[in-house]
């Protein structure tokens, strides 16, 4: 019986479906490494996008000067990323004795600026090592730490190189304190003309050794002043490079009635989770006070009192619900009411972080 032979057909058709399943395959490849060329592509350009602070001199040393010489210090900073970097603030560890002079608030790709401040070594001594903390959009960090060193010499010692007095429990109190100053080189140096900035304070300087020992004598003028009360005292010398030295004084008196802490601070942004705040009100009035009632001057945050002592203390919470928005430029204010005469309103400042990004325009 004849039969048909189908073999050479089968092969044929086999060889047929493997060219088919390899260009099928190939071109599978080649989409894929399209894609793959493509997602890199855009992954490498969105890199190139970032903004990168870069700063040519992390330490600035300003060497061994004088006391009392203002000292200029700059910082060289460049964007070397390929987004727009924005420097949302500058601030200083020392904010007595340093002073912000300038910085850019934004640099394009490559661009250069430089921050700049000015150094006060009045009340400074021996090493010095101020820092700078720079706030950016930079994503290896958004917060960048400079550091300004230097010697600052004084051919006088004072001990302490400040006053302050402890605690004041009254306005009408008068303190006083004194100041040993030594004279560290072998020549002689009058000191003379002791003043104070602040009327609070009385200064008066005394010869202990001609040329070589004397002591400062500082002591509080009432009335005071509830809070800090602060002054400078300058004194006169005759020595070459040195034409004054000056020294801070500080008194705190005590309120009757006080926060603590003395403000609240949030993050700017949308709230994830409900957030509370703790304060107290802390009561010292010889006379008795009565709390009268509290009050927010804005919608969302409730507040709670949490314990109460009568006459000593009044424990708060102020309960922030999630959802609520934290603008950048909150200045919201809590004020108590009490029926102490001098002290029958008190406010509670709630302010975003000072050196939070405050959303400058771009």
């Amino acid at each position: 019986m004849d039969t048909l032979d189908l073999r050479p057909e089968r092969a044929s058709h086999g060889k047929f479906e493997l060219t088919m399943n390899t260009t099928k395959t190939g071109s599978s490849v080649l989409v894929a490494f399209i894609f793959l060329f493509a997602f890199q592509t855009r992954l490498f350009a969105e890199k190139n996008a970032v903004p990168v602070l870069h700063v040519e001199k992390e330490t600035v040393d300003f060497g061994k000067v004088i006391v009392g010489r203002e000292v200029t210090v700059r910082f060289d900073i460049q964007n070397k990323g390929g987004g727009k970097l924005l420097l949302y603030d500058v601030a200083a560890s020392c904010a007595e004795c340093t002073t912000i002079l300038s910085h850019p608030d934004k640099l394009d790709a490559d661009e250069k600026g430089v921050i700049e401040v000015k150094l006060f070594t009045a009340e400074l001594q021996g090493s010095v090592d101020r820092t700078l903390s720079v706030y950016s959009n930079d994503p290896r960090g958004s917060r960048r730490i400079l550091h300004i060193t230097g010697n600052v010499w004084s051919p006088l010692e004072l001990r302490p190189h400040y006053i302050y007095f402890p605690i004041v429990k009254s306005v009408d109190s008068q303190k006083e304190l004194r100041v040993e100053i030594t004279n560290t080189t072998e020549g002689e140096i009058v000191l003379s003309k002791a003043r104070s900035s602040s009327k609070k304070f009385r200064a008066t300087v005394l010869a202990g050794e001609e040329g070589k020992k004397y002591t400062l004598v500082v002591s509080t003028v009432p009335p005071l002043e509830f809070g800090n009360n602060k002054g400078l005292i300058t004194i006169d010398t005759d020595y070459e490079g040195l034409p004054t030295i000056q020294i801070s004084a500080t008194a705190k008196v005590r309120p009757p009635l006080e926060f603590s802490p003395s403000r609240i601070y949030l993050k700017a942004g949308v709230l994830t989770k409900p957030v509370r705040k703790y304060f107290r009100l802390s009561i010292r009035s010889k006379e008795p006070v009565e709390i009268l009632g509290h009050s927010l001057n804005i919608a969302g945050p409730t507040v709670e009192v949490t314990e109460r002592k009568p006459g000593r203390y009044v424990r708060y919470a102020v309960f922030f619900p999630e959802g609520f928005r934290v603008d950048p430029g909150l200045d919201a204010v809590l004020t108590v009411r009490t029926t102490h005469g001098q002290f029958s309103e008190l406010n509670l400042p709630i302010q975003v972080y000072a050196n939070f990004p405050q959303g400058k325009k771009n």
